[in-house]
């Protein structure tokens, strides 16, 4: 197992915190219901909490005066950080530091497999404002970056409407 150090930069540490929260909640769906039905619950899981993440960032958007289904208003409105996520210094769609996933990892191939689950909530985040990811890349799936190529929604316009 990783260790977290205090020393360390205030936004990665709680990403690694997260990670690692997350890991043994999930653990212990899956060791409790068993494979089949753990996993479910973590699905359904992931999907609820990414679906209340674009509603909040939505409404964030609206108070600030901002389109909500706009592409472009994901990134003034991202509830996320950037800090600890390393991109390519030729192509800032490739990351190749996840502090997320340097915890899963050192869980072995069950921290990581759990890690996959996890980042299937970045397509539901995208959707939500119009966007399409296709990952073809991710290390979780033992690839060396994580690929972050997104494009319009077929019939989405850039302002947000259809």
């Amino acid at each position: 197992m990783m260790s977290i150090k205090s020393s360390e930069d205030p936004v990665i540490r709680f990403a690694k915190l997260s990670a690692e929260l997350y890991y043994f909640l999930a653990d212990a769906l899956i060791e409790n219901l068993g494979e089949e039905k753990g996993t479910a619950a973590i699905e359904e899981s992931l999907r609820n909490f990414a679906e209340k993440r674009v509603a909040d960032m939505k409404k964030e958007a609206k108070e600030r005066g901002l389109p909500p289904d706009a592409p472009d208003t994901y990134l003034k409105v991202r509830d996320m950080p950037s800090n600890g996520w390393e991109h390519d210094s030729e192509n800032t769609l490739l990351i190749t530091q996840c502090p997320m996933f340097d915890i899963w990892k050192s869980f072995g191939e069950k921290g990581i497999a759990m890690g996959a689950l996890y980042c299937e909530i970045d397509h539901i985040l995208f959707n939500g404002f119009g966007l399409v990811l296709n990952r073809s890349q991710c290390k979780t799936n033992g690839d060396q970056v994580c690929d972050f190529r997104v494009q319009l929604k077929e019939g989405q316009r850039t302002d947000g409407e259809r």
